[in-house]
């Protein structure tokens, strides 16, 4: 099982659309070199790629140079785009939104501000469908064939923010698998997606053949609330039961998203016990919300200045020191390679659970706790 990390720049954030800075990055990869991590995951957001052009060949340039800086420390890297959901917060382009405040609406970054507004039913669409094809096919250019980019992970949320219409979706996927593959052949490519496609599975059931894994990532606000876990304890076992879910359902590889739920307890005895459990359920990999936490002149800044726990989610303070805990947390995630996965608690086939997902995926969710030994 491979462990990454986001990196989300600690001198630059996210909400000036800016590269990552430099000097920074290169600390911070040594840093991660050193403690073992495999690769890094490295979101690109939709509205760096239609920013005027000066400021778009800015950017692809910046992102250039730090997939050489990646290069030169020996990791590996994952490219998240469109990456929409980062720490919490929706990036979303102007024209993924309706165009007047809804304060009913669950507030996203969009023109350089939180705003409240609700998703654009842009599935239906044709120009902006072209668009986005387009600026994906931009960013695919510049950055394929370079040696530090591995693979990449495509639609971030893109089923759920708004639903597409199923035959849509499965051109627009096609059409990013298409231009990844005509320029890297042997890049991976991720689909990204939340826990809600596993009460709603038809979709990624016709959608996975088309890539060569998924990246199950967690989402706030859920509706289910038994999904709503109260620390790292409570999400590293959760994570690893919808990943096993993702896994037999869909048929794929399935990496897990974990760390958001770390400012709600920390990392005690327990958690360290429970920290084997995905590589045990053999998830494929698991990837951190954060490499490293914000200088101090970002907090006041989405996402950080949001949510207090986020500014201390990294692996990495923001001073580039690495936190007492991480050594031994990957060291203990990593061992529970080898071990023999626990399915014999799904007592059902894929029809069965396709009748009534909400109710399968609770009623098992404590067979699995029963099966693994968390009751």
């Amino acid at each position: 099982m491979w462990v990454s990390s986001i990196y989300v720049c600690p001198a630059r954030g996210l909400a000036g659309l800016e590269p990552a800075e430099p000097t920074v990055l290169g600390r911070a990869l040594g840093v991660a070199r050193g403690l073992g991590l495999d690769r890094v995951v490295v979101p690109v957001l939709e509205e760096t790629l239609i920013q005027p052009k000066r400021q778009k060949v800015r950017f692809l340039d910046g992102l250039l140079h730090s997939l050489d800086q990646c290069d030169d420390a020996g990791i590996a890297v994952r490219m998240m785009a469109p990456a929409q959901r980062i720490l919490g917060v929706d990036w979303v382009a102007p024209y993924l939104v309706r165009g007047h405040i809804d304060e009913s609406a669950a507030p996203v970054f969009v023109d350089g501000a939180m705003r409240p507004l609700k998703p654009y039913p842009w599935w239906a669409d044709p120009s902006i469908l072209r668009r986005r094809l387009l600026s994906f096919r931009e960013l695919a250019a510049a950055v394929s064939g370079h040696p530090a980019l591995t693979g990449w992970i495509i639609m971030d949320r893109g089923l759920e923010w708004p639903r597409p219409d199923l035959a849509t979706a499965d051109l627009i996927l096609k059409s990013y698998c298409a231009e990844i593959r005509e320029r890297h052949a042997g890049a991976g490519i991720h689909l990204s997606i939340g826990p809600g496609e596993l009460l709603n599975p038809g979709p990624v059931r016709r959608l996975a053949a088309e890539v060569d894994g998924l990246f199950l990532r967690w989402t706030d606000g859920h509706p289910e609330g038994w999904m709503r876990p109260e620390g790292l304890t409570d999400e590293v076992s959760l994570m690893a039961y919808l990943g096993t879910m993702a896994r037999w359902l869909f048929e794929r590889p399935v990496a897990l998203e974990l760390g958001k739920a770390m400012g709600k307890g920390g990392i005690g005895e327990e958690t360290l016990v429970r920290a084997s459990l995905p590589a045990r359920q053999q998830a494929e990999g698991v990837v951190w919300v954060n490499l490293m936490d914000p200088q101090r002149h970002l907090l006041s800044q989405p996402p950080w200045g949001l949510e207090n726990s986020l500014a201390e989610s990294g692996l990495v303070d923001w001073r580039g020191d690495p936190k007492e805990w991480v050594e031994v947390w990957i060291a203990r995630m990593r061992s529970g390679e080898g071990q023999a996965c626990v399915t014999d608690f799904i007592d059902m086939d894929r029809d069965e659970y396709g009748a009534d997902p909400p109710t399968h995926l609770r009623r098992l969710w404590d067979h699995f706790r029963e099966a693994v030994g968390l009751t």
